[in-house]
C-alpha cells in the first residue's frame, strides 16, 4: 500500500499517529506532552480500547500506534495481532505498569518496538524514543521507494544542514556524486577518501539524563559537543553530529602516512572519553568501524561501528571496541532459553538453603552454559526474565516489596534495559540475595511473635509486660508491638488478657479456688479489677460464670 505522507512546514516528513488507552488522563497527557509535529508525528486519532483503536487503524493507516496494554472490549495484544496483518509497516510502542512487564514481553514477541512505564513517560524520553522510531520508518520507506525527497532548505543553520548530510548518508538516502557537491556547499572538513566512523556512547543513559531533566538535556548535548569539538586535534579531519542524547557520532580521515591506522584512532578515542570523563563526570563507550573508500560506504561503516558498540554487551571491560576484532568472533544465535530440570531442582536446593555462595555458584553455571553456546543478546536476557519468574514463583512477596532505596532500577527493568551482561547477571545475583535477605527477615518477625506467644502461654501468671517480654526476647519494644499485630490480628495486652481470662475461665469451672486466688493465679494482683475485666470480656461477673 502506497501511503501519502503529509509534509512538515519545514520540509519534514510527517508520519501518522494513533493513541489507544482506556484512561482519557492518560491520552490527554501524552497528547499533550510534546509538540508532536515539531518532531515528525501528526496525531491522526485517539481510541478508548482495542477495538476502537482496530477500527480507527484500518481507516487512518498510522504508522506508528501507541497503546496501552490492558484494555476492556480488545486488549493491546490483541489489537497488535489484528493490525500486524494489515498494516506491514506500522511501528508499536507499549504503555504499561511495572506489574505488567510479563505483557510487555509478549507485545516485544508480537514486534512492539519498545515500551514506556506510564509513571516515567517524561518528554525527553518521549522525544528520543520518537527520534529512533522516525529513523526506521525513513529507511524502510526509502527502502521501498516510498520517500519523498524534500528540497534543499537554505533557510535552516549549517549545523542542521550538516546533520542532514550524515544521516542521509547514513540511511543511505542520496547518492555519492550528491553527496560531494552538498559536502562542498557546506565546507564539509572530512573528504570522500579513507574515512572511519566512531559512534560515541554515553553509558546507563537512562540514569544520567535523570540529572537533565530540569537542566534540560539540550545541555547535555551542546556540553559534549562542545567538548569534543575542543579536544580533537587539529591534525584530524573530522565532523561531528549528534545523533541523540546519548549518542554521538566523529567521521574522521585518517592520518597520511600513519604506519597505524587503529593505534591513531585509538589514541583519539581514549583522548575523547577522558576528556568527557574529567569534563562532565560522564562514561563514554566508543563503536569503530573499519576505514572505508568514501562517502558511499558511511552507511555500511555506521552498520560496522554500532555493532562493534554493541558488542559491549558482552565485553564490559573495554570501553573501546574495533569492528574488525568482533568480526572475528564466532556467531550468536538465539537459542531457545529454557530452564532445565536439573537448573530447576538446583534453583529449588539454592532457596531452601538460602545459601548466597550457592546462589552464585548456579548463576555461574547458568552464564558458562549461555557462553558456550554462544547465545545472543536477546535470548540472554530471556534467561534471566526466566530466573526472575521462577523467583517470584517460591517468593511471591518479592515482586510486591518496594526495591531497596539505593537501587535505580526493578530488576526487570535492568534485564530489559541493562546495558552489558556482567551488570544484569550481578543485579539479578544481588536481588537474589536481597530476597534471601527478606525472607529471613520475614522468618525472624514470625519467630518473634511466636516466642512472644510462648512467654505469655508459659508465664501469663506473672507480672509480665510487653517491656519484659520484648526484653527477653532481645527485641525492641515498638517493634515487637508492630509486628505482633501483623501476625496475630491483635496487639499484645489483648492476647495477654485473652490468656489470663481463658485460664480464669477454666478454674472458675473447677470450682475449688476462690475468686481472688483464681485473679492471683492469672496475673491480676488486685481482685477487684480482675472481676471488672472479666465481666468487661465475658458480659458477666466470676461469681455468676461459676454459677
Amino acid at each position: 500500500m502506497l501511503l501519502i505522507r503529509i509534509v512538515h512546514r519545514r520540509g519534514m516528513i510527517m508520519y501518522k499517529l494513533l493513541i489507544v488507552d482506556d484512561e482519557l488522563l492518560m491520552r490527554v497527557g501524552i497528547r499533550s506532552m510534546i509538540d508532536w509535529e515539531e518532531h515528525g508525528f501528526r496525531v491522526v486519532g485517539e481510541a478508548g480500547n482495542g477495538k476502537e483503536g482496530l477500527e480507527l487503524a484500518l481507516a487512518t493507516s498510522p504508522d506508528l500506534i501507541i497503546t496501552d496494554i490492558k484494555m476492556p472490549v480488545m486488549d493491546g495484544l490483541q489489537l497488535i495481532r489484528e493490525i500486524s496483518g494489515e498494516l506491514k509497516a506500522c511501528k508499536y510502542v507499549i504503555l504499561s505498569n511495572f506489574d505488567e512487564l510479563n505483557y510487555v514481553k509478549e507485545a516485544l514477541k508480537l514486534g512492539a518496538t519498545d515500551y514506556l512505564i506510564k509513571s516515567e513517560i517524561a518528554p525527553g524520553s518521549l522525544i528520543e524514543l520518537l527520534t529512533a522510531i522516525r529513523s526506521k520508518l525513513q529507511a524502510e520507506f526509502s527502502s521501498q521507494g516510498n520517500i519523498q525527497r524534500m528540497p534543499y532548505n537554505v533557510t535552516r543553520s549549517l549545523g542542521h544542514l550538516k546533520e542532514d548530510l550524515f544521516k542521509d548518508l547514513i540511511n543511505g538516502f542520496i547518492s555519492e556524486q550528491d553527496a560531494d557537491t552538498r559536502a562542498n556547499e557546506l565546507d564539509i572538513k572530512v573528504k570522500s577518501d579513507h574515512l572511519a566512523v566512531l559512534i560515541f556512547k554515553v553509558n546507563d543513559f537512562d540514569v544520567v539524563k535523570k540529572k537533565y531533566i530540569e537542566k534540560d538535556e539540550k545541555l547535555l548535548r551542546f556540553s559534549i559537543l562542545n567538548i569534543v569539538e575542543e579536544v580533537v586535534p587539529s591534525k584530524w579531519s573530522r565532523e561531528i553530529i549528534i545523533g541523540n542524547s546519548s549518542e554521538y557520532l566523529v567521521f574522521v580521515n585518517t592520518l597520511a602516512g600513519s604506519s597505524s591506522q587503529r593505534s591513531e584512532i585509538e589514541k583519539l578515542c581514549r583522548k575523547i572519553i577522558a576528556s568527557i570523563k574529567d569534563f562532565m563526570n560522564l562514561d563514554l563507550s566508543a563503536g569503530v568501524s573499519t576505514v572505508v573508500p568514501g562517502f558511499k560506504y558511511i552507511k555500511a561503516a555506521y552498520e560496522e561501528a554500532e555493532l562493534a558498540l554493541s558488542n559491549r554487551f558482552f565485553d564490559s571491560t573495554r570501553n573501546i571496541l574495533f569492528y574488525e576484532d568482533m568480526a572475528k568472533l564466532p556467531l550468536r544465535a538465539a537459542i531457545t532459553p529454557l530452564l532445565s530440570a536439573e537448573e530447576e531442582h538446583d534453583f529449588v536446593t539454592v532457596w531452601e538453603s538460602k545459601d548466597e555462595a550457592k546462589a552464585a555458584e548456579l548463576l555461574a553455571g547458568i552464564r558458562t552454559e549461555l557462553a558456550a553456546l554462544q547465545a545472543d543478546e536477546s535470548s540472554i536476557r530471556e534467561k534471566y526474565i526466566l530466573l526472575m519468574e521462577k523467583l517470584h514463583s517460591h517468593f511471591p512477596a518479592a515482586a510486591k516489596r518496594q526495591r531497596p532505596s539505593h537501587v535505580e532500577r526493578s530488576p526487570y527493568e535492568t534485564i530489559l534495559k541493562g546495558e552489558n551482561w556482567e551488570g544484569i547477571h550481578q543485579s539479578v545475583l544481588d536481588y537474589i540475595c536481597y530476597c534471601f535477605e527478606v525472607e529471613s527477615s520475614i522468618i525472624r518477625e514470625r519467630s518473634y511473635t511466636e516466642m512472644a506467644v510462648e512467654i505469655i502461654n508459659k508465664y501469663y501468671g506473672e507480672d509480665i509486660s510487653l517491656q519484659s517480654v520484648a526484653g527477653q526476647i532481645n527485641v525492641n519494644p515498638s517493634y515487637l508491638s508492630r509486628i505482633f499485630k501483623q501476625e496475630r490480628g491483635e496487639n499484645f495486652i489483648s492476647y495477654l488478657t485473652r490468656v489470663r481470662i481463658e485460664r480464669a475461665k477454666a478454674y472458675l469451672r473447677g470450682g475449688k479456688l476462690k475468686v481472688y486466688e483464681i485473679a492471683d493465679k492469672v496475673g491480676y494482683h488486685n481482685h477487684t479489677y480482675f472481676s471488672k475485666i472479666f465481666k468487661k470480656i465475658v458480659g458477666m461477673s466470676p461469681e455468676e460464670y461459676r454459677e
